[in-house]
């Protein structure tokens, strides 16, 4: 049996999880992310020079990111908590699972092709 304090703390870190870093940060992320696929203007920190824009399809890339992560973390911290039926939880893994494939590929693109990783 567990004990109050650790009943509590772990409520505590559960709200923080679900709702500041999967509804707050995920939903900052995502909606970036499609502001910025609108524009095709991304922001991308570490860029040499004076510019931290990504313009061009390479915008649309990290663009991807942005959004793909964001969904990442509310599919992860937000909805996955919530899921008690063996049938959705399969789904919201692969949903997880498909978002992390394009978080990883639209990402080994952008560090390829802009020159931040090679």
């Amino acid at each position: 049996m567990r004990s109050r304090d650790e009943q509590e703390r772990n409520s505590r870190a559960s709200w923080f999880r679900q709702y500041v870093i999967g509804l707050g940060l995920g939903l900052v992320s995502a909606v970036y992310g499609i502001i910025a696929l609108l524009t095709r203007n991304s922001f991308l920190p570490g860029l040499k020079g004076g510019s931290h824009t990504v313009k061009g399809p390479h915008g649309v890339a990290v663009a991807i990111v942005y959004l793909a992560g964001g969904l990442f973390l509310i599919f992860r911290f937000f909805v996955d908590p919530r899921c008690h039926a063996r049938h959705s939880r399969a789904e919201v893994y692969l949903a997880e699972n498909l978002l992390l494939i394009l978080l990883i590929a639209a990402a080994v693109y952008v560090l390829l092709s802009v020159g931040t990783a090679g």
